[in-house]
């Protein structure tokens, strides 16, 4: 379908280089809709320029509708070639499932996409393009909405991912000097977090930096986690204006105390490792948070190490000063 305003007249005046390196789409799925998943699917399938589409690598972590088996399987026939279909033996979540798929992935890039997502014409080159000048530059689009019963197709302003003390992501407005570079509005925006669902990375880079972190569960935390190492270890985020994906928003994680319970317990790791001193500033925002349990992390806490990062107040200096 037509969307509107996809792109202003600056981005279509861009043009990228024939040889581009080439993208592993990463998509996991749990008792997804079906409708959603296929148009997630066929977008990328019918917007993606085939010689920069390596594969496209769908993990389904153990759903339990019927739909999402003999009549998916039946309906990818068509893109015969171009996907892989891993079907877990248990429930992983999120994190564990989309380090199945990146295991099993041969693209220079790695691209994970929600699997409730529609992409725009023109939505990977720039990201592949910003890799490709920089391979530890982790990119995401910017993510228009999409709702979630009228299916309405809403494009963004340009943002940029935020959090609060709590740990809770948020958009932000951009800074007016942000959009002042060569390229003005469509240049790269500098991004304190990712919002998480939708990003780009290197393939090789995503190993070095050591991938998500394996002892989190289900969903959540795991966005911010990798936003910190990113910038804290030499790397750096961007959003790309000029490439845009809608995303169907959910409300139902707010409300589902498992995913609370993970996102909680997510989030303790990510603080003990990453914030330092500033850890005090999480705890008091939640009595009780200071003696819950977070698993073991003395591997992330060597990876952090081994991989020379800064300190959380040089994020806070350099990167993310706004932070109340």
């Amino acid at each position: 379908r037509q969307k509107k305003n996809e792109n202003k007249k600056r981005c279509l005046e861009k043009h990228y280089p024939k040889y581009l390196p080439t993208a592993s789409v990463i998509i996991c799925f749990h008792n997804e809709e079906f409708n959603a998943l296929f148009r997630t699917v066929s977008s990328v399938m019918n917007l993606t320029p085939h010689y920069i589409l390596e594969e496209i690598i769908l993990v389904d972590d153990m759903s339990e509708f019927d739909d999402l088996k003999e009549k998916l399987d039946y309906h990818l026939e068509v893109f015969r070639g171009k996907i892989k279909l891993i079907r877990n033996k248990k429930r992983e979540g999120l994190i564990r499932a989309r380090l199945i798929g990146a295991s099993r992935a041969s693209g220079d890039v790695l691209v994970f996409l929600d699997s409730h997502c529609e992409v725009n014409r023109v939505w990977l080159e720039p990201l592949l393009f910003a890799i490709s000048k920089d391979p530890k530059v982790v990119v995401c689009p910017l993510i228009d909405v999409i709702n979630d019963t009228t299916l309405e197709y809403t494009p963004s302003p340009v943002v940029r991912g935020a959090f609060n003390w709590k740990l809770q992501f948020k958009w932000d407005n951009v800074l007016s000097y942000e959009m002042e570079g060569p390229e003005g509005p469509t240049g790269p925006i500098r991004s304190p977090a990712m919002a998480g669902g939708i990003f780009a990375i290197q393939r090789k880079y995503f190993n070095e930096i050591g991938q998500y972190d394996k002892g989190m569960y289900l969903w959540g935390g795991e966005n911010l986690e990798l936003s910190l190492r990113i910038w804290m270890c030499g790397g750096q985020l961007f959003i790309i204006p000029c490439s845009r994906v809608g995303h169907i928003s959910k409300q139902h994680i707010q409300n589902n105390f498992r995913f609370m319970q993970s996102l909680r317990y997510n989030n303790l790791r990510l603080v003990h490792v990453w914030l330092d001193e500033y850890k005090e500033q999480f705890f008091l925002q939640g009595p009780g948070l200071k003696s819950m349990n977070y698993g073991n992390i003395s591997e992330r806490v060597e990876l952090r190490k081994r991989l020379g990062c800064k300190s959380f107040q040089w994020y806070l200096d350099t990167v993310f000063p706004e932070l109340e």
